[in-house]
């Protein structure tokens, strides 16, 4: 059976084929709008199956993302720099499926073991949220790579994403509307209460293996909690 981060890097592949079918750099705004509500799992959850317009499901954004920790533990494990590009996902899927042996698919084959529970789970409806803003998508990734525990941390007051609201009673009842307030201790959404999946406030590309995979299990475990 194709494991679930096959399955995920098989989506990428098709998705980036099907940018440079249709240009896409060439798009319009509205074409790339349209392109995304097909193509990326979280604005089509929001968009097929809850069925809300167009304009909110744009908002819709990945908690977790998976690419990030995974090209960093195939960096750090296997020696293996990949790209989200067709060419680079291709080879990527090519090490793992081949029956050869070849120098880096042990170890590519071992690192995608090791976080198969968190692809089971990723694009999950778990793994889904509504921004108050289409630019806090790439603000978040840019600032922080996307860890939720720090994007909570820096949205309350004076942090550097508290712009997208206008004030931490705005911010609360945000978390609270996104089902996102069992990351803090006892449920009191404070600053200071936020459970950090890792002990330390360091970007996915800085981490160790050993930091990514306790993230990654601890994001599991957010996951299935908001699943369940």
């Amino acid at each position: 059976m194709e494991s679930h981060t096959l399955k995920i890097l098989k989506e990428y592949l098709s998705c980036e084929e099907e940018k440079l079918k249709v240009g896409y750099n060439t798009l319009s705004y509205e074409e790339k709008d349209e392109f995304r509500l097909k193509y990326d799992n979280d604005a089509k959850y929001y968009y097929e199956k809850l069925g809300v317009s167009k304009e909110h499901a744009l908002l819709a954004d990945t908690i977790i993302s998976f690419w990030t920790p995974y090209k960093r533990l195939l960096e750090i494990e296997a020696g293996w720099i990949a790209y989200k590009t067709p060419n680079s996902l291709k080879v990527l899927i090519q090490q793992i499926e081949t029956y050869r042996k070849k120098v880096h698919t042990e170890s590519i084959r071992k690192v995608n073991a090791k976080i198969e529970n968190f692809s089971r789970v990723c694009y999950t409806k778990g793994n889904y949220m509504l921004l108050p803003s289409r630019q806090m998508n790439t603000k978040r990734y840019y600032i922080l790579e996307d860890r939720i525990d720090a994007t909570l941390y820096e949205c309350f007051e004076k942090g550097r994403l508290s712009c997208f609201f206008r004030d931490d009673d705005e911010l609360r009842e945000w978390i609270k509307s996104q089902n996102l307030i069992s990351i803090f201790k006892d449920n009191i959404i404070e600053k200071d209460n936020i459970m950090w999946f890792v002990e330390n406030r360091k970007n996915i590309s800085k981490m160790t293996d050993t930091e990514i995979y306790k993230y990654l299990e601890n994001a599991v475990r957010f996951i299935e909690k908001r699943n369940g």
